[in-house]
């Protein structure tokens, strides 16, 4: 049986990677899309997951939302992650989509949470500022979700926009310490993890010869990626930490969790958005699962075999 899910995200190339996974997937269930300032400003982020869905063939009348454009405690927000390339997307030229995005985020998010008490999954995807949001307008929301995956933090490892954050907690380290004290069964899935699950690049140049036009710009969204990533880190390979967050749902044994408790700091001068997770003492809660081992391997392989569909044959529109 298929495992129903939201999905909130701020569409950045791993985000569209992770789109196009989970509408391909027979393990998952999409209930619908909302957006969020993170990669990209949330018009280009809601303009890139209209795109998305287009290309993944999403059926029309699937729930699309818009929500925060900036963090839920302070004035601005960061600037575009550069590595995501032009647009969020990497220059990548997707037709103009005719989805028009509904406004209220938190509040529809609420919404679904509470007509299907106990069955949803939230995979947040960027900041968590609509996660919060829904969880200050409406707290009883929250216990009505399954659980919340989080793709964000670094638990034992450096961070990825400062050696102590990774980017999506220091985009809005206030949302992150919400979700993350609610007391609420949260998985998250961080660099820890997503590191170790890249995408090679010679697999996303097998993608981009298929015939599809998804297929292909998965492929070519991946090699410039992975491309863009090898020119900051020296290695050629695609981080496409949105899609690993997504696959997990879909493969629960994919990863490997401890519990425990965590938070978030906020008002550090160098440690701003820093995972802090207490995984030793049994005696406190142990709410949040933190993913610290990947079957790499498996990643790659599901990755590729789902995103190769799109290539074999036209598809239906998804939930047809």
């Amino acid at each position: 049986m298929s495992t129903p899910v939201l999905i909130d995200c701020d569409p950045g190339v791993d985000d569209a990677i992770a789109l196009l996974y989970a509408l391909a997937s027979p393990e998952l269930d999409v209930r619908g899309v909302t957006t969020v300032a993170g990669n990209t400003s949330l018009t280009h982020a809601t303009r890139n997951a209209a795109r998305v869905l287009d290309l993944a063939a999403a059926r029309a009348d699937l729930p699309f939302v818009a929500g925060l454009a900036g963090p839920v405690a302070r004035p601005e927000r960061i600037p575009d992650e550069p590595i995501h390339g032009a647009g969020g997307l990497g220059g990548l030229d997707l037709p103009d989509s005719g989805r028009a995005a509904a406004e209220g985020a938190p509040e529809w998010l609420a919404a679904q949470a509470l007509a299907a008490p106990g069955a949803l999954t939230l995979v947040a995807l960027g900041p968590l500022s609509n996660v919060a949001a829904m969880l200050a307008h409406r707290p009883e929301a929250g216990a009505a979700l399954r659980e919340i995956v989080v793709m964000g933090g670094a638990a034992h490892c450096q961070g990825n926009i400062t050696p102590a954050a990774e980017f999506n907690f220091f985009a809005d380290p206030e949302a992150a310490r919400t979700v993350l004290e609610s007391g609420l069964p949260v998985r998250i899935v961080g660099l820890d993890v997503t590191r170790a699950a890249l995408v090679p690049l010679e697999e996303a140049d097998r993608l981009a010869a298929l015939p599809g036009a998804a297929a292909a710009a998965a492929g070519t969204l991946l090699r410039g990626f992975a491309l863009r990533y090898g020119e900051r880190f020296g290695v050629a390979a695609a981080p496409v930490h949105d899609a690993l967050a997504v696959t997990a749902v879909a493969d629960p044994g994919l990863l490997d969790y401890e519990s425990g408790s965590a938070t978030v700091e906020c008002d550090g001068a160098v440690t701003r958005g820093a995972l802090v997770a207490d995984l030793r003492r049994p005696e406190r809660t142990r709410a949040v699962r933190v993913a610290l081992g990947v079957d790499a391997a498996r990643f790659t392989r599901l990755l590729a075999d789902r995103l190769a569909g799109y290539g074999a044959a036209p598809r239906p529109p998804a939930g047809t």
